[in-house]
C-alpha cells in the first residue's frame, strides 16, 4: 500500500509559480512581509480568502481587517506561505475527502482552526522555525487528500468511512489509517512536503507529529505543539469535551504551558 502511496504523491501536479515565489521571500533570511504583499494581491480570489479569514473570530483580531496589507502583517510569513499553498492546491486538482465523511469547506475549517490555535498558544513557545510551523500548521491534514484517493481506487472507501466514524480522536484517526493504509495521513503529508522540497524541519515536524520524542532536538517541541493542536482540533471533532481534555493532558506531559492552551481554547469557543 505504501508503494501505491508513493506513486500517487509523485503524480502531483507541481505547484504554481505564484506559490514558489511566496516561498522564495519566506525562505530567504532577508525576505520581508512587504514583498509578500505584491505577489498575494496579484490574485483577487486569494486575497479574498486572506482577508475572510482574518476576520474569522477564530483568530480573535482586535480589529475588522479590511487592507491586504494588515492581514499579511498580522498573520506573518508563515502563515500566508501556508494559505497561499492551501490555495494553490485547491485551484490544482479535486481535494474531496468523502471516505472521512467530511467535506472540503470542513477541510478548510478545521485547518484555519489549527492554525489560528497554533497562533495564539503555540507560536510564542518556541524561539525558532516559528514561520515554518505555523506554514505546517495549516497543512496538517493535507495528507489525508491523498489518503482519501487511494482509498476510492482501491475499493476500500466504504468501508473505511463506516470504521473512521466511532474515530474522535487525532490518535485513534491515526489507527484507522493505518490499518487500511499502513501509515497515516501525517507521514502521507511529510511524503507530500519532500516531493514539493519544502524546508526539511517541515517535513520533521509531520514525520514526528505522533511520536514527538523520536524528533531530533531542534524540532521536537514543534513536533509537539502541533500534536497537542492537532490532538485538541482533530478533523472529525475538532474542540470536542474528550479532544480538549486529552490535548491538555498531553501539553502538561510534553512540558507545555497547558493552562494557557485551555484560555486558548475557550476563547475559541466562545
Amino acid at each position: 500500500m505504501v508503494e501505491k502511496i508513493l506513486r500517487k504523491i509523485k503524480s502531483l501536479p507541481p505547484l504554481p509559480e505564484s506559490v514558489n515565489r511566496v516561498r522564495q521571500i519566506c525562505d530567504d533570511p532577508d525576505g520581508t512581509v512587504k514583498e509578500l504583499v505584491p505577489v498575494v494581491k496579484q490574485d483577487p480570489m486569494f486575497t479574498a480568502d486572506i482577508l475572510k479569514a482574518a476576520n474569522s473570530p477564530l483568530y480573535g483580531f482586535s480589529r475588522q481587517i479590511t487592507s491586504i496589507d494588515q492581514a499579511v502583517a498580522l498573520f506573518g510569513m508563515g502563515t500566508i506561505q501556508g494559505f497561499a499553498i492551501s490555495y494553490a492546491i485547491r485551484k490544482s486538482f479535486p481535494v474531496t475527502l468523502s471516505p472521512y465523511g467530511v467535506s472540503q469547506s470542513e477541510l478548510m475549517e478545521v485547518s484555519t482552526l489549527q492554525n489560528a490555535l497554533t497562533l495564539q498558544w503555540g507560536k510564542k513557545q518556541v524561539a525558532a522555525h516559528k514561520a515554518e510551523m505555523m506554514t505546517t500548521s495549516l497543512l496538517m491534514e493535507l495528507g489525508k487528500v491523498v489518503s482519501s484517493a487511494i482509498l476510492e481506487e482501491e475499493g476500500k472507501s466504504d468501508s473505511f468511512k463506516e470504521e473512521i466514524k466511532s474515530a474522535k480522536t487525532a490518535g485513534e484517526i491515526a489507527q484507522v489509517e493505518k490499518k487500511f493504509l499502513d501509515i497515516t495521513s501525517e507521514w502521507i503529508t511529510a511524503l507530500m512536503f519532500k516531493h514539493w522540497k519544502f524546508h526539511d524541519t517541515m517535513v520533521s515536524m509531520m514525520r514526528f507529529l505522533h511520536e514527538p520524542k523520536e524528533a531530533p532536538e531542534n524540532i521536537r517541541p514543534h513536533a509537539e505543539i502541533l500534536s497537542v493542536v492537532k490532538e485538541a482540533a482533530p478533523l472529525l471533532g475538532p474542540l470536542c469535551e474528550e479532544c480538549l481534555q486529552s490535548a491538555y493532558e498531553k501539553a502538561d506531559r510534553y512540558g507545555l504551558e497547558a493552562e494557557t492552551l485551555r484560555e486558548a481554547t475557550e476563547k475559541i469557543l466562545k
